[in-house]
C-alpha cells in the first residue's frame, strides 16, 4: 500500500504549521524500551489535573454520555476491570490547536516500530505514558486518506457501557477507517459502510468521533449520515495521537510480525478523539488547499473547552457497529467492548 508522500511540510487555515517530516521526527525520538514493568511502577497512583486515574464500577441509571463524563473522567464498567489511563486519554475533549503535523503512512509505521512490546498486557499502558508521550501521544496531529468505511460502537467501559435508547447513537464512539490507497476505494461497500471487505479493514487506520466530542463541537453536522457524502473520497483529519493498546494482540493489530489472518487494523494508534473532519468531492485536495468540505456543513472550528494531554503540537521534537472482528463479548466490556472501538 503505497504512501501517501505530500503529507508533510504544509500549511492550511489556522491548524497548520511548517514542521520537519513526521516519519524522520519521530524516527529520531522514539524511546524504544519495551521492558516489563516493576513492581513499584505498577502500584504508583496516579493523579492527573485532579483526577485519580482509576478504573470505576458503574452506579445504576446512568442517563446518558453526559451524565458519564461528568462522574466517570476514565468511564466505567459494572466489574471495573478495565484500563483506566487508556479510557482516561479516550475521554479527553482537547483543545484548539493551531500548528498540526500530519501523519503519512510511513509515519504510522514508524509509530508501529517503536510500541513497546507489552504494551496493553495488563492494563498496563500508564507505565508507558512517558515514552508514550515521547512518540506524540496525546499531541493532536493529522492525516490526509480515504474513507474506507465507518460504523457505530457498541458498548464500551470508556462511554460507561452506554448504548441507547436513541436512534442517532449520541452515547457511543463513531468507528472510522482511514487508508492511504485510492485504489482500495473502489472495494468500499457503498450500501454497507459498516460491513467492509477484510481488505478494507486490514488497511485502515483508525479515527473515533466520541460522543462528548459530538456534543460539544457540532452534534447536528457530526452523524453517521453526514459521514456518507464522504464515503471512498479524500479526507483530511485532525485529532489526538492515542494508542488503543487493548488491541495490541495478533487478532486485531495488522501491524503485528505475528499476526493472525483476521487482523482488522493497520495500526493501535489513533486518532481518538476526532477534533476535525472534511472531505475532497472530487478528490483533488492536496493537505494544504482551500477546497476541504466540512461534513454535515459545520463549522472547520474546534471545540475550545476541555483539556488536552499536552498543549505542545511537536512532539519529541516534531510534532463500531454491533457486529464485533476477532473478539468475543464477555461479561466484562474492555474499554472497547464486543466491537471495534
Amino acid at each position: 500500500m503505497p504512501a501517501n508522500s505530500s503529507q508533510t511540510n504544509h500549511t492550511f487555515g489556522r491548524y497548520v504549521a511548517p514542521l520537519a517530516p513526521v516519519a524522520l521526527a519521530l524516527a529520531m525520538n522514539l524511546a524504544p524500551s519495551n521492558r516489563n514493568p516493576t513492581p513499584t511502577e505498577s502500584a504508583a497512583p496516579i493523579v492527573i489535573n485532579g483526577v485519580t486515574i482509576e478504573a470505576q464500577e458503574c452506579e445504576d441509571n446512568i442517563a446518558d454520555f453526559q451524565a458519564c463524563h461528568e462522574d466517570y473522567p476514565t468511564g466505567c464498567s459494572k466489574a471495573g476491570g478495565y484500563d483506566p489511563y487508556l479510557n482516561y486519554l479516550k475521554n479527553l475533549t482537547p483543545t484548539s490547536a493551531t500548528g498540526i503535523n500530519f501523519l503519512d503512512q510511513s509515519a504510522f509505521d514508524t509509530l508501529n516500530s517503536g510500541t513497546p512490546t507489552d504494551l496493553g498486557k495488563g492494563n498496563n499502558h500508564a507505565t508507558y505514558k512517558d515514552q508514550l508521550s515521547q512518540m506524540g501521544e496525546g499531541k493532536q496531529f493529522g492525516l490526509v486518506g480515504y474513507l474506507y468505511y465507518y460504523e457505530h460502537t457498541a458498548a464500551e467501559s470508556s462511554n460507561c457501557d452506554l448504548i441507547g435508547p436513541d436512534g442517532q447513537w449520541s452515547n457511543v464512539d463513531f468507528h472510522i477507517g482511514i487508508g492511504f490507497d485510492q485504489t482500495l476505494t473502489s472495494q468500499v461497500n457503498s450500501a454497507n459502510p459498516s460491513k467492509p471487505p477484510k481488505a478494507l479493514q486490514q488497511n485502515s487506520v483508525i479515527v473515533e468521533m466520541t460522543p462528548h466530542y459530538r456534543a460539544q463541537f457540532d452534534p447536528t453536522a457530526w452523524t453517521l449520515d453526514n459521514l456518507q457524502p464522504a464515503l471512498g473520497h479524500k479526507v483530511r483529519i485532525v485529532g489526538q495521537l492515542l494508542v488503543d493498546s487493548e488491541h495490541n494482540k495478533p487478532a486485531d493489530n495488522c501491524a503485528l510480525a505475528n499476526k493472525t489472518a483476521k487482523c482488522w487494523r493497520y495500526s493501535i494508534w489513533e486518532l481518538h478523539p476526532v477534533t476535525s473532519f472534511q472531505y475532497c468531492a472530487d478528490d483533488s485536495c492536496t493537505e494544504a488547499s482551500g477546497a476541504w468540505i466540512p461534513i454535515g456543513g459545520g463549522s472547520n472550528a474546534q471545540a475550545g473547552a476541555g483539556s488536552s494531554g499536552g498543549a505542545s503540537q511537536t512532539p519529541a521534537g516534531s510534532e463500531s457497529i454491533h457486529k464485533p472482528r476477532g473478539s468475543t463479548h464477555t461479561a466484562e466490556p474492555r474499554s472497547g467492548s464486543a466491537a471495534q472501538p
